[in-house]
C-alpha cells in the first residue's frame, strides 16, 4: 500500500503545484493587496493558536502536580 501511495505521490505531483499567479490576474490593480490581505489573515490567525499551544504545552502536566501520597503504616 505504501509503494501505491508513494507511486501515486510522484506520478500525481504536477497536479498539486500552484502557478505564481492561480489567485488572480497578474496585471489587475485589485490583486495587489492580496499579499497583505493573507499576511494579515495568517498573523490573526498565528497568534491565537500559538497562544493555545503555549497555554497547553506549559500547563501539561497540571493534573500530576498534586501532593505526594500518604503512606499509612498499619502496624502502629
Amino acid at each position: 500500500m505504501k509503494a501505491l501511495y508513494v507511486l501515486l505521490l510522484i506520478l500525481f505531483t504536477d497536479f498539486v503545484m500552484a502557478c505564481p499567479g492561480c489567485a488572480g490576474s497578474m496585471n489587475n490593480p485589485k490583486d495587489a493587496r492580496l499579499v497583505w490581505i493573507l499576511i494579515i489573515f495568517i498573523i490573526l490567525i498565528y497568534i491565537p493558536f500559538y497562544i493555545l499551544y503555549r497555554t497547553i504545552i506549559k500547563n501539561r502536566n497540571l493534573n500530576n502536580t498534586g501532593p505526594a501520597p500518604q503512606v499509612v503504616n498499619e502496624n502502629e
